[in-house]
Order: C-alpha cells, then sequence, then structure tokens
C-alpha cells in the first residue's frame, strides 16, 4: 500500500530588482507547472513573494491547492468503467481551480523588474516565518528562489553584507540563476539547496520526487 503523501508548502520568491531584468522571467507556465506539482502531490498551500528594494513591505501571495485524486482502476468491467467515470470528473474539478490560480498569482506576483536594489534579507525572514508557522508543521516544505541572491542597498558599492538567515533544516531550497559573487552557504545555513539555469528546471526537480536532489549543490546544464 503507498504512503500518503504529506500536504506541500510551496513558497516562491521573485526577485523584481532591475539586475535580474533579461532571464528567469517568471511565466504562467511556471505558475500552471507549479499548481500541477502541488496538487500531484498531495496538495497543499502556496505562498509568493518578492526581493525588491525593500522585501518587508509586502504581503504575499497566498493560495491553496487541492490535492488531485484518483482512484484505482480495478474490479470487474462495470466497477472499472464507474471508477474511470469517477476519475474525469475529480480531474475536472481539478483542472476547474487551475485558471483562478493562475490567475491570482500571476497577477499579484508577475510585476516589472523595475527595482532598483534587492533586499534579500528581509524576503528571507519572510520565508523563515512562513516556513516556522505552525500550522505547517506536518507538510514537506519547499523554497523556491528566482534569484541572483545579491543583497544591495543604496548607495550601490557591490554586495551588502547581511545577517544570515536560518531555515529548518528540513526546508529544501533550489535556487534558480544565484550569482557566482553571492556566498549562499552564508546567507542560509545549515539547509541543502541546489543550483538551477533555468525556472523549469528548478519546478522539475521539486515535484519529481524520484529525481530530487538533496545533496548541498548541484549545477544542472540545461538548455535557457
Amino acid at each position: 500500500m503507498s504512503e500518503t503523501p504529506k500536504p506541500q508548502l510551496t513558497v516562491l520568491v521573485y526577485d523584481i530588482s532591475k539586475s535580474t531584468d533579461t532571464y528567469t522571467m517568471l511565466t504562467n507556465a511556471h505558475i500552471e507547472k507549479t499548481y500541477n506539482g502541488i496538487g500531484q502531490n498531495g496538495g497543499g498551500k502556496f505562498y509568493g513573494l518578492h526581493i525588491q528594494t525593500n522585501s518587508s513591505k509586502q504581503d504575499p501571495v497566498t493560495a491553496d491547492v487541492s490535492a488531485l485524486q484518483q482512484i484505482a482502476i480495478k474490479g470487474n468491467a462495470y466497477q472499472q468503467a464507474n471508477r474511470e467515470r469517477k476519475n474525469k470528473q475529480l480531474a475536472a474539478a481539478f483542472e476547474a481551480g487551475k485558471d483562478t490560480f493562475i490567475t491570482t498569482v500571476a497577477d499579484k506576483l508577475m510585476l516589472p523588474k523595475n527595482h532598483n536594489f534587492s533586499d534579500i534579507k528581509n524576503a528571507l525572514e519572510m520565508v523563515r516565518k512562513i516556513m516556522e508557522n505552525p500550522v505547517y508543521g506536518n507538510y514537506a516544505k519547499s523554497l523556491i528562489i528566482i534569484s541572483d541572491m545579491e543583497n544591495d542597498f543604496p548607495p550601490k558599492h557591490g554586495i551588502d553584507k547581511m545577517q544570515p538567515v536560518q531555515l529548518d533544516s528540513v526546508v529544501k531550497v533550489f535556487i534558480v540563476r544565484p550569482s557566482d559573487k553571492a556566498n549562499i552557504s552564508e546567507m542560509i545555513p545549515g539547509v541543502s539547496y541546489t543550483v538551477y539555469v533555468s525556472i523549469d528546471d528548478a519546478l522539475n526537480s521539486l515535484f519529481n520526487q524520484t529525481k530530487f536532489q538533496s545533496h548541498e549543490e548541484h549545477f544542472c546544464h540545461a538548455t535557457l
């Protein structure tokens, strides 16, 4: 008998500073893939937030995703037909929630990249508070960060030093296109993280459990 998957807590952090305006653009297709991935892995909760000039001045985007439930096809021909019909109904109900999810998340998360600076510290502090919420104590926790991870403030003289943010070690972290100037191990010590060159690669790894990488750092060489 297969084990029931834990509900998913998925937090996506999107950098909307000017330094990242030419690549790693979030699209509706990425948001749809996120919805499908959460639903196919037990359902759960989604949070989206920004890295911006002052990352503490924002309200995260939140949405619930129901689990995509399917009944095993077994029994005689009549029972199998009934189960297939029920599965179609369940799939239709799951699909019905997809457009609302995409619209809600896209409208609030996919903002223009016009901020002058990147407040990484406060964005990660918001993530920490979400992850530590007792409501999500039994959830599988994943964090996707789409950013160069260069913490900077005016006047800009390079990367500003920041106090590390301590996330729970159970949080799986997926980072898309960080700068080689950013010391991620110092910024979020004690967690395993994986580095990717595209958003699709990160999402595929997160939601494909058989290929999930949990080592400290792994570069995926994929076509952008």
